[in-house]
């Protein structure tokens, strides 16, 4: 493969996806365009069918049919990434400007969001039932900071205080001398009123959130990186799916699954720990005469796909010497993925799995490394692994590193990424 042409590919997917529902209708529209159709829930199943679907705009399956269509290779990666939720009521006037309160969403340092460009996407339902999809590309939003010439008493604080959750409040609007309104709220609620239909009772049942407005983009003297908002996880999105795509009457089951909601901890009705991936296994047995959904599930193989951390230089202290993963060098296979102190919250592969997965690997020829998140009390994270192994199946996590994870400007390797691919690719082959 050409991984410079991939790594474009992949920018334009990015590009594309910086929310959970762009990400699913990014996700579609290539699964289309390749012959896959929605699963008819009345129609018998036969191997080679290209299916999928969609769950509540946020959770897309995408299936290949195999010759042994009981037996399932799944991947699970997941679609949303850390953002800036806008709360019920979030406009408010302060003086001359209009302030956006904000909601953290997932796992962010807050100071890396301010003085910064971010874009309001999301979806707004008007109270005559209208859907107002939103995607501000013409303008931008900002999270403001003092400067450092009255910032002494900030910089003496933590860096949990010094700028905290309670600080995420965006500059929206100001109103100035040729104003008619009397107050900024007034005025952007008119420009809201006029452009789009939305009045403020709308925002209480809106879905909208700020996001970095960067565009991905080479980094490097080499190019041999790529920095882009939000590669935790569409990097093991766009993989897994160019990899389903990529597969050919594949004797087991190729099964894709794009889930949400993994940032806060996979809770909620389109997450890993809901129920939908029973659901759809069970619509799917219901088209395969003779097929049980629990016995599916059991004897499946799977791999949880996300990110890990890559050494970095500046902080070599928090990484274990000999037990971190590398820019550069590959794809990451954690036997227990993002696992901290004790392995909580890590689901860990029995030795017998992952000597399939390393045999694989060996036998493609594919460039991998195994690694740790950080070195042992430094801290600790989770996948959606734990929530696949539950259902009795084997699981292991494996995807590539990144630095500057949950940042609004993550980097990744181009040579990591095709190498999770062929990864990917091998696993729904063999």
């Amino acid at each position: 493969m050409n991984i410079q042409d991939f790594s474009e590919t992949y920018k334009h997917f990015l590009a594309q996806s910086k929310t959970e529902r762009l990400c699913a209708k990014t996700i579609i529209s290539m699964l289309e365009r390749a012959g896959f159709t929605l699963m008819n829930r009345s129609d018998a199943l036969h191997p080679g069918d290209k299916i999928y679907e969609i769950i509540k705009g946020k959770t897309v399956f995408a299936a290949i049919v195999g010759k042994e269509p009981t037996q399932l290779r799944l991947i699970g990666s997941h679609i949303d990434s850390p953002k800036l939720d806008l709360k019920a009521n979030p406009l408010y006037g302060k003086e001359n400007l209009l302030m956006l309160s904000l909601h953290d969403y997932g796992w962010i340092k807050p100071y890396q969001w301010v003085n910064t460009p971010l874009s309001l996407c999301g979806l707004v339902i008007l109270k005559d039932g209208t859907e107002v999809p939103v995607d501000l590309k013409d303008t931008a939003f900002s999270v403001s900071d003092i400067p450092p010439h009255i910032s002494r008493d900030q910089m003496k604080q933590p860096m949990s205080e010094g700028f905290d959750v309670s600080f995420l409040n965006a500059v929206g609007g100001c109103l100035d001398g040729s104003d008619t309104q009397s107050s900024a709220e007034e005025k952007i609620y008119a420009i809201l009123k006029e452009t789009y239909g939305i009045e403020k009772e709308d925002f209480a049942v809106a879905d909208l959130c700020l996001l970095p407005k960067n565009e991905p983009t080479d980094v490097g003297f080499d190019k041999a990186l790529i920095g882009a908002y939000g590669q935790d996880d569409r990097i093991c999105a766009f993989t897994s799916l160019s990899a389903l795509l990529d597969t050919a009457e594949p004797r087991h089951t190729a099964l894709s699954w794009f889930v949400d909601k993994e940032e806060v901890a996979s809770t909620g009705d389109t997450s890993a720990q809901s129920f939908a991936l029973r659901n759809f296994l069970r619509r799917y047995c219901a088209l395969i005469p003779g097929s049980d959904v629990d016995d599916v599930l059991e004897n499946a193989q799977a791999i949880s796909a996300d990110v890990t951390t890559a050494f970095d230089p500046n902080f070599a202290s928090k990484f274990d010497a000999t037990n971190h993963a590398d820019l550069g060098k590959g794809v990451v296979v954690e036997k227990n993925g993002a696992a901290g102190s004790g392995k909580f919250r890590a689901n860990e592969a029995r030795a017998e799995y992952a000597h399939r997965i390393r045999t694989l690997l060996d036998k493609e020829g594919i460039a991998w490394q195994t690694g740790a998140l950080a070195k042992l009390g430094v801290g600790g994270g989770g996948t959606i692994s734990p929530f696949l192994s539950r259902y009795g199946l084997d699981c292991i996590d494996a995807g590539p590193a990144l630095l500057g994870m949950h940042s609004p400007f993550e980097l990744s390797s181009k040579f990591d990424l095709a190498s999770t691919y062929r990864l990917y690719r091998a696993f729904f082959s063999n």
